[in-house]
């Protein structure tokens, strides 16, 4: 018995060890996205979809899961869940670390930009958020939305009356001129999710060969194909964080309802 409780404990340390290492190379990765990816978020071009970036942020955790699927599968979830989780606090972290230079503003352009990677990686990464996960999802949803609300407003006091730089969705002008010394997180969100209803599914079904192994590991095996694929569509439409903190804007102002996380 006393053997069995040591290899026990050794194999949570050897699993508290490996997350830990995992979880440093996820904060790399996240950082290489949100701030060395070349993008400028105060002046980022029009949404064309999901950028590398994304995709290669996507690939470290793939790579993880490779591995962890090869040698441990029963703790695949467990560890995913994890690094899923400790993911998108880093990028609360990052935003708020980073708040006085790389991410002192985020034009309509970035705050879109940023709104359709989140649901792209939401979407993908679904079946491994916890419930940590979504609750800072959401808060990191609403703090970005909040930093473009702010970022916008300043520009408009500091150009009155000149021209402010329309956010765009691809070759077309999403608001106004007139709107844009006054947009509200009501516009900005009607933007975004303009940009994610157009943009995301064809994406996902781009790099459906990149993010493949999360949707095929969560579902059993003796699954038919026909239910695996309504699980997955089931999945997406209905557990979606983004898909729930949109709803929840209507029901008062997106900056004042976003829970705060310290």
């Amino acid at each position: 018995q006393d053997l069995t409780m040591s290899f026990s404990g050794l194999g949570e340390k050897v699993l508290e060890h490996y997350t830990f290492a995992k979880a440093n190379l996820m904060r790399t990765a996240a950082t290489n996205y949100l701030l060395d990816s070349g993008i400028q978020w105060s002046a980022a071009p029009p949404v064309k979809g999901i950028r590398d970036a994304a995709v290669e942020l996507l690939h470290t955790l793939v790579a993880v899961h490779a591995e962890v699927f090869a040698g441990a599968k029963p703790l695949l979830g467990k560890i995913l869940g994890t690094l899923v989780e400790g993911l998108i606090d880093t990028f609360l972290s990052l935003l708020e670390e980073n708040s006085s230079d790389n991410l002192s503003s985020i034009d309509a352009n970035g705050f879109c930009q940023l709104m359709l990677e989140l649901e792209y990686f939401e979407t993908i990464l679904n079946p491994y958020f916890t419930v940590d996960a979504t609750e800072s999802l959401k808060s990191l949803q609403g703090a970005v939305l909040e930093k473009a609300i702010e970022s916008i407003s300043e520009t408009a006091e500091n150009n009155p009356g000149g021209n402010h730089r329309k956010p765009a969705r691809g070759s077309e002008d999403a608001v106004s001129d007139d709107k844009q010394s006054s947009v509200s997180p009501d516009d900005l969100l009607a933007l975004a999710q303009q940009c994610t209803s157009e943009m995301l599914q064809m994406e996902l079904e781009k790099t459906r060969l990149n993010s493949a192994c999360f949707g095929e590991t969560i579902l059993s095996d003796s699954m038919p194909p026909m239910a695996r694929a309504s699980y997955s569509s089931s999945k997406a439409s209905m557990d979606s964080p983004s898909r729930n903190y949109r709803e929840s804007q209507s029901m008062g102002s997106p900056v004042q309802a976003r829970p705060r996380r310290r």
